[in-house]
């Protein structure tokens, strides 16, 4: 998809959850509370991200476009920790201010150009669409089941749209650009997966997902991904159905 249809699309979807009642009455057990605790705590503020070095390294993409596109996208993945937060507090699940592994996240971004930051944000949405469907299955929340429900389809589109700026960037480089940095992002890949494992097994376990489960999944939607961002030409309609 072009970024003029991403800009539209990240306007019509201003209003994702104004469906939602964050005031209607929502059971959650003392037992799935515990379970989800420090889980949805490192997600919740690995989405509140302010996107200043994205932002920046944006301006100097080659589609001038994008860098709009990018000013409704940061708004849209801080409303995922917006709502996340309300759940929590719903549920007296306090919001922590850092995590290591965000640290270690931001601090990836910031390392290199806007193709650096936008695989590592790939990974990041990647890893996201597996989490929050466990997540939907680990409790009886019909409120987490609504917003997770929600972060998916967003989600979903965030996959392909960081896939559709990646293409853009990746036919212009030579082989061997091209040989580093998809063998860099599988490294990256495998070794989120196996983190977030370790620190979100309670959740995922919950939500029916075994190590391996995981891995496959995830690995799964990374190689649909590398398939899409290898296309040279631009199949909205069709991308959709294949990453579903």
């Amino acid at each position: 998809m072009q970024f003029n249809e991403w800009k539209e699309y990240f306007l019509q979807n201003r209003k994702h959850f104004s469906d939602i009642d964050f005031d209607k009455e929502d059971q959650l057990t003392e037992e799935e509370r515990k379970a989800i605790f420090s889980s949805i705590q490192q997600f919740q503020i690995g989405e509140n991200s302010e996107g200043k070095h994205l932002y920046s390294f944006a301006k100097r993409f080659p589609d001038p476009v994008y860098l709009e596109c990018i000013r409704i996208f940061i708004p849209e993945e801080q409303m995922h920790a917006k709502v996340l937060g309300r759940f929590m507090n719903k549920h007296d699940i306090p919001v922590i201010k850092s995590h290591w592994t965000d640290n270690v996240f931001r601090w990836l971004r910031k390392l290199a150009g806007i193709e650096n930051t936008v695989r590592v944000l790939l990974v990041a949405e990647i890893i996201a669409k597996v989490y929050y469907k466990a997540l939907r299955q680990a409790t009886g929340s019909e409120l987490l089941n609504k917003i997770c429900t929600q972060i998916l389809i967003d989600e979903e589109q965030h996959i392909l749209f960081q896939c559709d700026a990646l293409r853009s960037l990746h036919h212009q480089k030579n082989f061997f650009h091209r040989f580093v940095v998809r063998a860099w992002q599988r490294v990256l890949m495998i070794g989120t997966i196996v983190v977030v494992w370790r620190y979100h097994k309670k959740v995922l376990q919950k939500g029916g997902y075994y190590f391996g489960r995981f891995f496959l999944e995830n690995l799964l939607i990374y190689s649909e991904a590398e398939r899409i961002i290898m296309k040279k030409e631009m199949q909205f309609v069709n991308k959709r159905v294949m990453i579903a």
